[in-house]
Order: structure tokens, then C-alpha cells, then sequence
């Protein structure tokens, strides 16, 4: 090949895209899961992020199924990891306002300023992805824009063949409205996502789905829904997502695992305890004769001032070759988006100034946990 031909050729390879950064999902690849691999007794009326990281599910709207979700290790070719729903309670009669729904992205508006969404500039994105269901058929879906006022742009899903992964792409056009606009709104608020509705009432149907981007409406949605918790042992499986700008998929953008443990912990540090031996959170000093107080640095920026939470029942503060286990996280205070003080509670009486460690027990149960998710 001569000089010419090689800087044509590459000339065209830029031309595509951008090599690295194309991916506007995090965790497409399900590999973190800092919340644990599994989580069973998924009830009505429950909202979270069961396994994977920013993959978020609810289970709402009055009586419906039972699921359990699952970081699973049945994925396609190149892929590890896919996140897994399966209805371990169906119900046949969906109740009109009950919905089971999978939300994928949560990217914040200053991750999207490039698509020039509110401008006449808007640019086309396109989604791709690997999915498989036990239950073959259509299922509707939408890319939706979160703002001051709710909008989106649907696709309809088709899996073509029972219990076996098939990969799917769809081009989005540009949402050229001035409504939420990146300049509108706050730059760490969220902007896209990408919604299932797998299972759905009437309430949620009726509508038309919008083949371009429209003001959101709830019956607009799943008028096309696989209906994963009518059948029980259903199940719902997606791994490999990737948004991109432009109008043609390109193979998926493989970052490192510590690259995505980084990117997911802006919205949620986890530190989990192990099998083995105490796992030590950090130092502090005796504030009061009963509270230690430690300062915990985060790894990285996170998305907003997070809140901590953890199991009390595994928290244990080691003072003087002594170990406290009845204590309890208190309050936190001079909390940001990089660190917080952490007052530990019911502490053995000490001397005020002097020190201690805060550890979790040697338990895979036990964590500590600062939440800034979307």
C-alpha cells in the first residue's frame, strides 16, 4: 500500500468517529456490581440498583411479579458478564398501573453537550446492544430526554428467537426542541436514559410510540411489552450497550475494569467486607468519650454530596488492642462530592483525642456505602 493509500485510509478511520470515549454508557459490559451478583424477593414497590452498576430497576405500581436479578456469567462471545431478570412469582393479571421497568445510561447533561441536543445541530446517536429472552416477540422502548419537562423518542425490540442472544442496534435522530437543553439545565443532573418497560399494565399502553422525539407520555411506552413477569422462570437478559453519535454502530468499546470501577464510583463508593480478616476503613480520633470520628476521602469525584449508609451489625471500631463491635454509623458532617466525617457511635468509653480505626468484620455482608446515583 503506498503513503497515499495509508493516509486515506486513516483519514477514513477518523472520519467515523472518535477511537476511544465513543461509549456514552458506563458498566455497558455489566463487569462492576458493586452492590453484590445477586439479589433475590424483587417485590412491588421497590425501586433500586439490584446488581450491576447503573443499571436500575423498578418494580412498582401496586400488586405485580417477584424477580430475582443476577450479575450472570451467560453472556455472547467477547462479553463476560450480562445483567439477568428472572420472575421467581408471575403474575397473569398485571394490574393496570403495575410496570417493571429497566433503566439503562443515567448520563448527566455535561456527558451530552457534543450531541448539540436543542440546536438545529442535534446529532443522531445510535444504541447497540445483546440481548436474550426466554420469551420471544416485540418490546417496546425509549430513549428519554429528564428535564424540566419529560421527553423521549421510542423503538420497538424484536427478539426474534427464544433463549438465545441476538444483537440488536437503532439509530436515534437529534432532539433539535429547546426544551432541557445542556445549557438549561445542571450539568450533573440526568439527561439521557434508555427505559424497558418488560412488563406493563394497561396503564401503560394505548398510546402511540413516538417515531420521533415528543413531550412523554406513560401510554405511549409498552404497547408492545414481553410481559416477563406474567410467566414464572421468564427471564430477561442484556449485556454489550453502547451509545454512540452517528448514525452506524461500531464494535463495542472495551474499557478496562478498574476504567469502569472509576466511572462508577462518581455514583456510588462501596467498600464490601470479606471472608477472610476485618477490613480496615480509616483512622480517626475520639470526638466524644463514646464517638470516633474519621475522615474518609473518596477515590474519585463523586457526582454530588453522596449519603452513607451501612449494616451496623458488621461495623467495629479497634481502640487500644480493643475491639468494639456494638456501634453505629451517626452522623455525617462537613460532607462534598470528595470527602466526609463520619461520627461512629456507641463506643466503649475513652479518652477524648485518642485514636482508633473504623473497620467492617470479616463478613462479605459487611459494607459501607456513599450514594450520589442519578
Amino acid at each position: 500500500m503506498s503513503r497515499q493509500s495509508e493516509l486515506a485510509q486513516l483519514g477514513r478511520v477518523f472520519d467515523t468517529g472518535p477511537l476511544s470515549n465513543r461509549n456514552l454508557i458506563i458498566n455497558g459490559a455489566m463487569q462492576v456490581a458493586q452492590r453484590g451478583t445477586s439479589k433475590t424477593g424483587i417485590v412491588s414497590s421497590s425501586t433500586s440498583f439490584p446488581t450491576c452498576d447503573r443499571v436500575k430497576f423498578w418494580n412498582a405500581g401496586g400488586a405485580g411479579p417477584t424477580y430475582t436479578v443476577t450479575q450472570a456469567t451467560d453472556a455472547p462471545d467477547g462479553f463476560k458478564y450480562s445483567w439477568k431478570i428472572e420472575t421467581t412469582t408471575a403474575d397473569s393479571s398485571i394490574p393496570a398501573a403495575h410496570y417493571s421497568l429497566l433503566r439503562l445510561g443515567l448520563i448527566e447533561y455535561q456527558d451530552t453537550r457534543g450531541l448539540a441536543y436543542g440546536t438545529s445541530s442535534a446529532k443522531k446517536t445510535t444504541l447497540s446492544f445483546w440481548v436474550k429472552s426466554s420469551i420471544a416477540g416485540d418490546q417496546d422502548f425509549v430513549l428519554a430526554s429528564h428535564g424540566s419537562i419529560q421527553r423521549h423518542h421510542g423503538q420497538t425490540l424484536t427478539i426474534n428467537s427464544a433463549n438465545t442472544w441476538e444483537y440488536k442496534t437503532f439509530v436515534f435522530d437529534g432532539d433539535t426542541d429547546t426544551t432541557n437543553t445542556p445549557d438549561s439545565e445542571l450539568d450533573n443532573k440526568m439527561h439521557l436514559t434508555i427505559d424497558f418497560r418488560i412488563t406493563a399494565g394497561s396503564d401503560y399502553q394505548g398510546g402511540t410510540l413516538p417515531s420521533s422525539w415528543g413531550a412523554r407520555s406513560n401510554d405511549e411506552t409498552s404497547n408492545n411489552s414481553l410481559q416477563i413477569g406474567s410467566t414464572l422462570n421468564a427471564t430477561f437478559q442484556i449485556t454489550g450497550v453502547q451509545l454512540e453519535v452517528g448514525d452506524t454502530a461500531t464494535p463495542f468499546e472495551h474499557r478496562s475494569y478498574a476504567d469502569e470501577l472509576a466511572r462508577c464510583r462518581r455514583y456510588l463508593y462501596r467498600i464490601n467486607g470479606n471472608s477472610d480478616d476485618q477490613t480496615a476503613i480509616a483512622p480517626g480520633y475520639f470526638y466524644g468519650t463514646t464517638t470516633l470520628r474519621v475522615c474518609l476521602h473518596f477515590p474519585v469525584e463523586m457526582r454530588t454530596t453522596p449519603t452513607a449508609s451501612a449494616d451496623n451489625s458488621y461495623l467495629d471500631v479497634l481502640r487500644d488492642a480493643t475491639n468494639d463491635t456494638s456501634v453505629t454509623l451517626g452522623s455525617t458532617l462537613d460532607e462534598s462530592p470528595y470527602s466526609t466525617n463520619i461520627n461512629i457511635t456507641g463506643v466503649a468509653s475513652t479518652t477524648i483525642g485518642e485514636g482508633g480505626i473504623l473497620r467492617l468484620s470479616n463478613n462479605t455482608s459487611a459494607y459501607i456505602q456513599f450514594d450520589a446515583e442519578l
